[in-house]
């Protein structure tokens, strides 16, 4: 009897342990499928071009056989000459980073990269449920500190020429813009100098924790590669997005901007539970945010009305006689008229009158981004005449009022949309790095120009950068969305600016 226990007792553990390294096999497999489906993508893309960056060894073509893929710890980004061990799909160098990682960071899924700016000694900050509804009910407050947000504006680092990106199939339009946003000075010192994994409280997929990978990798990489975790989530970042499809680059630019704050808002409980007002003192409305005033005055009564709506970068068109940004920016803020089927409802007068009408900027963002409306509504018509822009802007003629007198901008990237056959196109951009040099990127193709080439492409995006950041955040004495559509008479213009809460 007793023999007979331990043999099924040895039975047992053999078909336990034959399971085992059934699994294991095929975890092994399935790790290896997803390591380097994103290389196979990234050589095919690659075939016939010759990338301007030579490879480090991120990948070794081995002849007549498949890629080797050089491992990195999930937890500290370093290069492993051996695997210490394996969690799912995740592997670690030591047991300290394997007990690190899992302690810190397992339940947010956001493993961390090895970064030459990674800052050291930061406070990781976890927040149970309980602590976040609390700090949510009292979310009337300043979301990120505009003091500290200038620190990263002025971020002086060394910079890091461009990486090349590799066409995944129709992907320039989403190249291009992630080629801006990298070269973004406080954007990138966010990413680079506090970061956002460690603090990221989402639960499902984080388009700013895929974006601090892409701009941590394109720091350091000498290699052209292609930013396949952000491709295949197209539709998470904008839901008519789609991953293979010609789309438009300054829509890429909005929806990609507008997912950040909506992660940003998340973290302090999301939309619905900040208030409006506190909203615009996140960290992406300190980078993209303005404001524009619509003024409309009755010729009737003079009564004169202020709308006021949030802006994220201005479209403006290139009709006419323009031929100049200056010339497009004075036809956007050029006066108009009012009447004929186009009259104005004045509130005083109870009628249909003719008013005149002006838009202007009350707010000037700190990071400007000027959309040519080269496509025409309804079709694929494209405006391609000539529209030259300068390095420096100076903004103080489209201003409502002046803030600090110094509305001064520096051009820091282009995007141009080359036609290549009647709808078919094709999108590059020049950039400049934060050291001052100027770069063509084409995909993966990066070379150095000078500025008189930059200023002589027929842009489609414009992106400034002011020279000297706002000196604070001044927001409206009552939330933008709540006065929207509503009207202010011109006595009140005044007490509502001294009542402005500046922050």
């Amino acid at each position: 009897m007793h023999a007979a226990v331990d043999f099924d007792w040895l039975l047992q553990f053999t078909v336990s342990a034959a399971a085992e390294t059934a699994a294991a096999m095929v975890a092994r497999f399935l790790n290896f499928v997803r390591s380097t489906s994103s290389l196979v993508l990234a050589v095919a893309s690659n075939i016939g071009s010759s990338p301007d960056r030579s490879n480090e060894g991120m990948m070794e073509a081995a002849v007549g056989g498949a890629a080797k893929v050089v491992d990195c710890c999930a937890f500290c980004g370093i290069t492993m000459g051996r695997r210490f061990a394996g969690d799912e799909m995740v592997e670690y160098c030591s047991a300290s980073c394997q007990s690190s990682h899992w302690n810190v960071e397992r339940e947010t899924k956001c493993t961390r990269t090895k970064s030459p700016y990674a800052l050291t000694g930061r406070k990781v900050s976890l927040l149970s449920s309980v602590e976040s509804s609390e700090i949510n009910e009292q979310s009337n407050e300043i979301l990120f500190p505009y003091e500290e947000f200038i620190e990263f504006f002025n971020w002086e680092k060394p910079g890091y020429p461009p990486c090349g990106l590799i066409n995944g199939g129709n992907s320039c339009f989403a190249n291009v813009v992630l080629q801006c946003l990298t070269y973004t000075r406080p954007l990138a010192a966010y990413i680079l100098e506090k970061g956002h994994k460690l603090e990221c409280r989402m639960d499902k997929w984080c388009f700013l924790c895929d974006f601090q990978t892409h701009v941590e990798r394109a720091s350091w990489s000498h290699t052209a590669f292609i930013p396949i975790n952000i491709l295949s989530r197209l539709n998470f970042i904008g839901g008519n997005l789609e991953c293979g499809q010609q789309e438009d680059a300054h829509e890429f630019l909005r929806f990609a901007i507008d997912k950040m704050q909506s992660i940003f808002l998340d973290e302090f409980g999301g939309e619905k539970t900040s208030h409006p007002r506190y909203q615009e003192t996140s960290f992406v409305q300190h980078i993209f945010g303005g404001c524009l005033q619509s003024q409309v005055i009755c010729s009737k009564c003079n009564n004169v009305s202020n709308r006021f709506d949030h802006m994220m970068d201005l479209t403006v068109e290139i009709h006419g006689d323009a031929e100049s940004l200056v010339q497009c920016l004075d036809q956007f803020t050029a006066e108009e008229w009012l009447h004929g089927d186009n009259m104005y409802k004045c509130d005083c007068c109870s009628a249909y009158v003719m008013a005149q009408k002006r838009l202007a900027i009350l707010q000037a963002p700190n990071i400007l981004t000027i959309a040519l409306k080269r496509f025409q509504s309804g079709g694929f018509n494209k405006l391609n005449k000539r529209v030259t822009f300068p390095e420096k802007l100076d903004l103080r003629s489209y201003m409502s009022e002046l803030e600090d007198g110094n509305d001064l901008y520096k051009l820091y990237a282009v995007i141009v949309h080359v036609d290549i056959h009647h709808n078919f196109g094709h999108y590059i951009c020049y950039v400049k790095d934060f050291g001052g040099s100027w770069y063509r990127i084409d995909d993966d193709k990066v070379s150095t120009v000078g500025l008189d080439e930059v200023l002589s492409q027929g842009a489609y995006m414009l992106l400034y950068s002011r020279i000297c950041a706002r000196p604070s955040c001044l927001l409206p004495a009552a939330s933008l969305r709540e006065r929207e559509n509503k009207k202010l008479k011109m006595q009140t213009v005044d007490s509502v600016n001294d009542t402005a809460c500046r922050f």
